[in-house]
């Protein structure tokens, strides 16, 4: 199933139809930026939550043309749309369609067409390294998605509790290891408190990547009945790969645990997002893994700090390094148990699948947290270490991600990050490819890349500046550096953005 033609010629169309409507609610914009860096690849937080717009591996030279027709929220039935063209100058050059899309409301049900650039789920703050399940770190995936994007009073509940959601299909590209699959997410969260000062809440986000061409098994299962498993991660049917026995496709899922509050003028914002891979992971054997986070917004009386976060990403434990199932050799003459000890249900392995080895990647980049490293980041340090037949290298990693934003100025604003990260690898690697290599005493760990880890920094200072009585016209500059063991070099990005 292709994304329609006549859908995609709506999206094409939409701004300028709605604009003749209400010319009020139609905006434009024209943005040129720049990035270049003291080595052809560009640095990390130069080209990364930054939904997929720049070349890492050059210079980069963009335009972007944006337009759209807001949604009016204020009244029973709105419809809008938006498109965005992208022109860039790079070592890859390209010019597409970064946003096309179409949406209306019914109340308080919104439904979208296309590929638009937002996120579902808790909303976490724009200095967040990014959510676990889906973050702004690529390109959006062209979907139709129904949702209740904003917390809605359940009934009957005195307005103290509330709960938002989303349900979507997507289309993904044919430069995947498995071609043309499709893509599945929806989530559920609800939230206790009201108006009393204090809110709770709780959800899940389900990911799901299933069908599509596999160079290996030929065209997996894509029928209707195939995808009402997938979306309860049921086993395959009969005749189904023997990678799809569990439950059909490649299945990612993020638990958010969080609190809001306020103290004195301050806003708090505490959370937790606990990773699943299978049901390990929901029954939460793996430990404590997931994304911590704390943000404290207007934390003093001035606007110089307007916000501060800090995050702490943890994903060593994987549900331990047990094999996931029985396997013919689990038990190795070095090991005197079967697992050598171990349960059964680890090596969880985040974002990597076996059949589908492009992982919860679109168009090479992460879905969600930009610091497991891909295949791609570390051929930059050397492209003779192939670390795995999978796309992500690295996903035990410990990083620590320190951010700040405020106004120096009524017209200049900046925010400034501070990342520092952990790369161990994964479990194949650290077992030398094989199911139990790193127990075998006559194999060397350290022959492999992330014994000991590599550890690396990201800082990067970003600034917006507005001429006063000329609103319309912003002016952009972004300083990054990275420093460690892997990375060494420093980029800038400079841009001007004209509101038209």
């Amino acid at each position: 199933m292709k994304f329609p033609t006549t859908l995609l010629l709506c999206l094409l169309l939409s701004p300028t139809l709605f604009a003749q409507k209400d010319t009020l609610k139609f905006n434009a914009n024209i943005s040129a930026i720049s990035t270049v860096g003291t080595t052809k690849d560009q640095s990390f937080w130069l080209t990364h939550n930054r939904w997929g717009m720049f070349d890492d591996a050059s210079a980069n030279g963009l335009t972007l043309l944006s337009t759209s027709y807001r949604i009016n929220n204020e009244k029973l039935f709105s419809i809008g749309g938006g498109i965005d063209l992208v022109a860039r100058a790079s070592s890859n050059s390209s010019a597409y369609i970064q946003q096309g899309y179409v949406e209306a409301k019914l109340g308080f049900i919104h439904f979208e067409a296309g590929r638009k650039q937002t996120s579902y789920g808790i909303t976490l703050s724009d200095l967040s390294s990014g959510s676990l399940a889906i973050s702004n770190n690529s390109i959006p995936i062209p979907r139709i998605v129904l949702s209740v994007p904003n917390f809605y009073n359940v009934p009957f509940t005195a307005g103290l509790l509330e709960f938002r959601g989303h349900f979507a299909h997507g289309w993904l590209d044919n430069s995947r290891y498995v071609k043309d699959a499709y893509f599945h997410d929806k989530s559920f969260h609800i939230q206790a408190g009201g108006d009393i000062g204090i809110n709770a809440y709780w959800g899940l986000t389900h990911i799901a990547i299933w069908g599509g061409n596999s160079p290996i098994h030929g065209k997996l299962p894509a029928s209707l009945s195939d995808f009402l498993r997938v979306m309860v991660a049921k086993e395959g049917p009969e005749g189904s790969p023997a990678n799809e026995v569990n439950a059909l496709g490649f299945h990612t899922g993020v638990f958010d645990w969080g609190v809001k509050t306020k103290i004195g003028r301050s806003n708090l914002h505490a959370y937790y997002q606990h990773p699943f891979t299978d049901r390990s992971g929901q029954t939460y054997r793996n430990k404590l893994d997931g994304l911590w986070g704390l943000a404290v917004k207007d934390p003093f009386p001035t606007r110089v700090v307007t916000e501060i976060l800090y995050e702490f990403l943890y994903t060593m434990h994987q549900s331990g390094p047990g094999l996931s199932d029985p396997h013919e050799g689990d038990q190795p003459w070095f090991c005197d148990q079967p697992n050598c000890g171990y349960p059964y249900g680890g090596r969880d392995n985040y974002y990597n699948n076996g059949m589908y080895r492009s992982g919860h990647s679109y168009l090479g980049m992460s879905l969600g947290t930009p610091f497991f490293m891909t295949q791609k980041q570390l051929d930059k340090y050397d492209p003779e270490i192939m670390s795995s037949s999978v796309l992500f290298v690295s996903n035990r990693n410990i990083a620590h991600h320190f951010a700040v934003k405020g106004e120096v100025a009524s017209n200049l604003s900046y925010k400034l990050f501070a990342s520092y990260v952990k790369y161990y690898g994964t479990y194949t690697g650290l077992n030398m490819g094989q199911l139990w290599g790193s127990l075998d005493p006559n194999l060397n760990q350290e022959d492999y890349f992330f014994n000991p880890a590599q550890k690396q920094w990201y800082f990067m200072l970003e600034t917006s500046w507005t001429i006063k009585n000329v609103e319309n016209i912003t002016f952009h500059s972004t300083l990054a550096v990275d420093k460690g063991q892997l990375f060494n070099n420093a980029g800038i990005m400079l841009g001007l953005s004209w509101n038209i």
